[in-house]
């Protein structure tokens, strides 16, 4: 369940910024920009204070949430058989985790990173 983003979505959805969010649960604007892109992991207590703060229960919000990743995710057929192993293999690392193999498809999409496999080595062979 993606949190951070359900937060995001209701707080733009309210006209809200970060900071006026943050004020009204007792944090700053940083540290609630953090838990809506999923960098810091947030306690049920500080999901109580921000769900409050956009005037919602948490049980209604977590219900949202369920509610748009269902719409969104696409029937089984219509996923290939490697990105359904790749989804299944995602989900079973950390948060951490996921957040620098992220990092890395997006630096391999722009070309960042050299996946190519290399041709032989030219020289003199090694000792």
């Amino acid at each position: 369940m993606d949190i951070g983003a359900g937060l995001k979505r209701q707080r733009l959805a309210r006209g809200a910024t970060l900071k006026q969010i943050a004020d009204l649960c007792g944090t700053d604007a940083g540290n609630l920009s953090r838990v809506e892109r999923n960098i810091q992991d947030v306690s049920f207590q500080r999901l109580s204070r921000i769900c409050a703060a956009m005037e919602l229960r948490v049980v209604d919000f977590l219900s949202q949430v369920e509610h748009w990743e269902n719409a969104t995710t696409l029937p089984p057929s219509a996923l290939t058989k490697r990105l359904r192993a790749m989804m299944r293999l995602f989900g079973a690392v950390s948060r951490r985790d996921q957040m620098l193999l992220l990092a890395l498809a997006r630096g391999m999409a722009r070309g960042g990173v050299d996946h190519k496999p290399r041709g032989r080595r030219r020289g003199p062979p090694l000792a």
